[in-house]
């Protein structure tokens, strides 16, 4: 395939790099890339302690459509080295989820900067005018600098906060926006995905007490393993005998899930509940899957959730603790294993 022209972007610190659109034969570049990152710099950006990608995560990160799913490499000029990558992934009409990555040895030099101010000017060209982050919610730092953005929406569920960011118009220069995602890029905004939530899955037992009168709601984590879902069979046939409303939960890992696919997944498995003549809502969620399940059951104050017993979450299987065990350890109401 031939790669597109690259673009020469100064940096400030007289340095230059070659920025362009990403393409599928850059998939050993990024490999290359990712496995020189220092371990701190995968936890930050990636949120996994993998020292690679697998094939499916490379094609999902270079073989991209440059409208929905937007990425630009920076290139070393001298050696051809992929030094960073910025991506945004549309998730709505008008709002993209972003990120971006720099090599650790060409960190604080300006290449995040450069590929920023591409990245917002290709999300106007593409009718993206907002983008979308996760970050936690104690993290003080990150919140302040977001606050100087001016036209942000803040949503808080439960230890993550979600913010709507605005982008500027393509003819005004945002600094404060540049200073924030640079942060992204510098590791001083801590994504939500941490690896720190697994002290805080049994640091306390639960992260609410229990409400006295439960509604009459099943939390239910959408989950299925070769065509089984024994955890949606018991919320159904419990909902039906309890005239139940369900709620099935599945979590995505921000930028590296296909987040499309899981969401049609979700939907099949609401599908399959309603047929037992049960209400469902679902909720997909970005960020863990221990978090996401129950969020939903405080937010809903319901009475059950209802897990398989061999599920795992698709954004942090490396976790010491089994899925169950931690959801056990936290919910603010009963636990059901399915089996």
């Amino acid at each position: 395939m031939t790669r597109p022209d690259a673009e020469p972007a100064r940096l400030r610190d007289g340095g230059a790099v070659l920025i362009r659109p990403i393409v599928p034969d850059d998939r050993e570049l990024l490999r290359s890339g990712f496995e020189q990152l220092s371990e701190r710099s995968r936890y930050m950006r990636f949120q996994a302690p993998t020292a690679r990608l697998t094939d499916r995560q490379l094609s999902y990160l270079t073989e991209v459509d440059h409208h929905d799913h937007e990425a630009l490499l920076a290139l070393d000029p001298a050696t051809g080295r992929a030094v960073g990558v910025a991506r945004f992934i549309r998730v709505n009409e008008g709002v993209a989820e972003c990120a971006v990555v720099v090599a650790d040895d060409w960190q604080g030099r300006g290449v995040a900067t450069e590929l920023l101010d591409r990245l917002v000017g290709r999300a106007h060209e593409e009718d993206v005018d907002r983008f979308t982050a996760l970050v936690l919610a104690e993290n003080a730092e990150a919140l302040r600098l977001l606050e100087r953005l001016g036209d942000t929406v803040q949503r808080s569920f439960g230890s993550q906060v979600e913010l709507d960011i605005a982008l500027p118009p393509p003819e005004e220069r945002n600094v404060p926006l540049r200073a924030v995602l640079s942060g992204v890029a510098r590791g001083v905004l801590t994504p939500a995905i941490s690896m720190w939530r697994q002290v805080a899955d049994f640091a306390y037992r639960r992260r609410a007490a229990g409400v006295t009168e439960p509604a009459n709601v099943i939390v239910a984590h959408a989950y299925e393993a070769e065509s089984d879902a024994p955890a949606l069979e018991a919320a159904a046939g419990l909902a039906a005998a309890r005239n139940a409303h369900v709620h099935l939960v599945e979590s995505y890992w921000p930028l590296l899930s296909d987040r499309e696919a899981i969401d049609r997944r979700l939907s099949a498995a609401a599908d399959e509940v309603r047929r037992c003549g049960v209400g469902v809502s679902t909720h997909l969620i970005g960020g863990d899957t221990v978090d996401a399940v129950i969020d939903v059951a405080e937010q809903t104050e319901a009475a059950l959730i209802v897990i398989d017993s061999r599920a795992v979450s698709a954004v942090t299987p490396w976790r010491a603790y089994s899925l169950p065990a931690r959801m056990c350890a936290r919910a603010p109401c009963d636990v059901l294993i399915a089996r």
